[in-house]
């Protein structure tokens, strides 16, 4: 059996877990291990299903159990445990994906984390030792980076004893002088965790939140625990232990404000794509497009001394107004004020240095000693005073610019350092006043950084494709265990729907709404939203119930008439809508939308000359407008005057006509009994698809025989077309 097939299988025993058929689910993993020759999972099953059947027996024999529920969740866990297990043990065996191929090479060389962890300290006292005495540190260099990625390919990919989880607490937790090997520590168990569940580990994440001195290390765990919790929150609210750890939280002040900081986070994180589309597809081309008139301006410039050289061009504004770009920017720098990731666009083109062909690297703590690095000691110090002013650049952003630098020739690296330093000077000041804004800046960074760090590994790293991404299905917080409860407050529920509401992501933000509370559900504006959220979604009956409960609200605003005329339209209750659309006209008589709308309502409703006077009334007020002669034309085919439909129809082909404007102007000759020219309309209209248009004038049979067309001439019309073509 492959891994696939055998994840698959495995997944209907998931399946059965969830449904609570224990039994069931036993029985068919049994079925697989054995087909698997697995013989360590068979061993493991056979003393599941011996405790579970203790439980069992006594249940039957009505004696008093008080570990009764925590055995049958320990079973459900055992079970789930073993299924992760066989499936570990089978990609191990013969797959090439990179979580596997690196556990392998771990597994082959025994690697112990002590020991592991211990080379690392020597080398990192040796190399030390030699830049203190000036010696040379190339080969410390690559030894101490080897240990590195072995620490974190051990953590990533290993299952780890309660021992060794307890020694990564008492590191991370005391290496508050050293946050580096901290946080890359974290990142290791976030990643494994992501893989596979494992409540040693996510133990051991509970143990370094709840007893850590520094912000940043209490940032980067407690995103990984919100995050953990939502890839595994059933198996964690299965844990009785766990449960009570995190109920506890609930009488945290702090830890509340932390979660609803690392939950912003990770909202804002989903509109990354978004940011980085508009910036790569609309603003970027259109600079481009730019470049030679705003080069050709700065040398118009260059020459009139009395301008100013410091000054902005005008001009160059109004170029920017006028192709659209200067709107585009300013949206962009109010998401950037809002915590928006804009440096994803620039970075994700400089990660494709071989230096992230390794996972760890993409968490690797940015070191300027890093043996991937070739610069001289002057550029160096450079950097590492730009990276001082805290940009907000994640580390796999800085070694991508470090490596992009390295790589080019000495005058434009310098031109490169002139630029970067202005922009990471204004960069920083945004930042920093941004955060000051927040209550505890330091854990609200760092809980950026890291979710950025994940979010590039998985949208980024070259083997994607072998992980499951956290971050490509919306992040619905309010469904986390014990957490979703303690985010409940109108005032973050308010925040992150506006948030998704904003930017288009209705479904989130409707879950949010409708999570709100009474003072909520009293106001207007509440409903309006919801409504517009479910009409964007096509949910037109939904809409219209919200809009009706806003209106009940409160005296309904322009807006708010405007949205229930166009969602009783949409649902075909044409009166209901033609009465909002004439209520809306009453504070605006002369938007051709709404008199367009209004009379298209009207027509539907069946008051023709109702519908006419609005049409005219259009064309009065724009009368070279082709749309309002097509709804002018059919009007008045529909009220019996064909030949006055016809003088309209005839602008319209002079224009620029539609395969319908054709057809409709065949019935209007053909209802005026100029047989002749209907056909050689309706041929025209034919010209692309002779079935096509078939169906199109059968579907107007009523309104033809209303118009005193027979059954025999419409099929006499159709077969008259196909002989001709024929």
């Amino acid at each position: 059996m492959t891994l696939e097939s055998l994840k698959s299988k495995i997944s209907g025993v998931r399946q059965l877990l969830d449904s609570e058929r224990l039994t069931d689910a036993m029985n068919e993993l049994e079925s697989i291990s054995v087909s698997e020759n697995n013989y360590t999972a068979t061993d493991k099953l056979k003393k599941v299903r011996q405790t579970y059947g203790y439980m069992i027996h006594y249940f039957m024999e009505g004696m008093e159990d008080p570990s009764r529920k925590d055995v049958y969740c320990q079973t459900v866990e055992s079970l789930q445990r073993i299924c992760d297990d066989m499936i570990i043990e089978k990609g191990t065996e013969d797959s090439s994906n990179v979580f596997y191929s690196t556990l392998r090479v771990s597994n082959l060389r025994n690697l112990d984390f002590a020991e592991v962890y211990e080379d690392l300290n020597k080398s990192n006292d040796i190399l030390h030792e030699a830049i203190d005495a000036g010696n040379e540190t190339s080969t410390l260099v690559d030894k101490k980076d080897v240990a590195m990625r072995e620490l974190f390919d051990l953590i990533w990919t290993k299952r780890l004893k309660k021992d060794t989880c307890n020694q990564i607490v008492r590191i991370v937790l005391s290496a508050q002088d050293n946050l580096n090997i901290s946080s890359y520590i974290i990142s290791a168990l976030t990643l494994s965790l992501l893989e596979y569940y494992d409540d040693l580990k996510f133990t051991a994440l509970l143990d370094i939140y709840e007893n850590s001195q520094s912000d940043e290390v209490a940032a980067r765990s407690l995103v990984a625990i919100v995050m953990v919790l939502y890839r595994h929150s059933s198996r964690i609210s299965n844990d009785r232990k766990l449960m009570t750890r995190l109920e506890l939280w609930q009488d945290s002040l702090l830890t509340y404000s932390r979660l609803r900081n690392v939950i912003k986070e990770i909202v804002r994180t989903r509109d990354t794509d978004r940011v980085a589309a508009k910036m790569r597809d609309e603003v970027i081309p259109e600079l481009m497009k730019l470049k030679p008139d705003m080069l050709k301006k700065m040398r118009e410039s260059a020459m009139d001394f009395e301008s100013g050289l410091l000054e902005n061009n005008p001009d160059w504004e109004d170029m920017l107004e006028k192709n659209g770009i200067a709107s585009k920017m300013r949206e962009l720098t109010e998401m950037q004020s809002e915590g928006a990731d804009l440096m994803m666009v620039t970075f994700s083109k400089l990660k494709s240095f071989p230096f992230f062909n390794n996972v760890n690297a993409w968490f690797l703590p940015y070191d300027s000693k890093n043996s991937h690095i070739k610069l001289d000691k002057s550029s160096m110090k450079t950097l590492d005073d730009l990276f001082s002013m805290g940009t907000g650049m994640c580390d796999s952003d800085k070694y991508s610019l470090v490596l992009a630098i390295s790589s080019m020739p000495e005058q434009q690296r310098q031109m490169m350092f002139g630029q970067f330093e202005m922009q990471m000077s204004q960069i920083s000041e945004e930042l920093k006043a941004r955060l000051e804004k927040t209550s505890n800046p330091e854990f609200n960074a760092a809980a950026t950084l890291f979710v950025r760090e994940l979010y590039r590994f998985f949208k980024l790293f070259r083997k994607k494709d072998e992980f499951k991404d956290p971050f490509i299905d919306p992040f619905v917080f309010l469904e986390l265990p014990v957490i979703g409860n303690m985010m409940t407050d109108n005032e973050i529920l308010t925040l992150i729907s506006e948030f998704y509401f904003k930017r288009g992501y209705y479904n989130e933000a409707l879950s949010l709404f409708y999570a709100m509370g009474e003072e909520a559900n009293s106001d207007p504006t509440h409903w309006e939203k919801i409504g517009y959220a479910l009409q964007s979604l096509r949910r037109y009956d939904e809409a219209l119930d919200a809009y009706q409960k806003a209106s009940l609200l409160s005296e309904p605003s322009e807006w708010l008439v405007k949205r229930l005329a166009f969602v009783n339209k949409k649902l075909g209750n044409f009166k209901e809508a033609a009465d909002y659309y004439a209520r809306a006209l009453e504070h605006d008589m002369d938007n051709v939308s709404l008199i367009m709308n209004s009379g298209n309502a009207l027509l539907e409703c069946g008051e023709i000359d109702s519908a006419l006077r609005s049409y005219y009334h259009a064309n009065y007020i724009d009368p070279e407008n082709p749309k309002i002669w097509r709804a002018i034309a059919w009007g008045e085919f529909l009220s019996g005057k064909y030949e006055k439909s016809s003088s309209y129809y005839d602008k319209i082909l002079l224009q620029s006509p539609i395969s319908v404007d054709f057809l409709n102007a065949g019935h209007a000759c053909l209802a005026s009994g100029k047989i002749r020219d209907a056909i050689n309309l309706y041929k025209q209209s034919s010209r692309s698809d002779i079935n096509e248009f078939e169906l199109a004038f059968r579907a107007d049979h009523y309104t033809l025989i209303n118009a005193g067309i027979d059954d025999l001439t419409q099929n006499l019309v159709v077969e008259a077309i196909k002989h001709d073509l024929s």
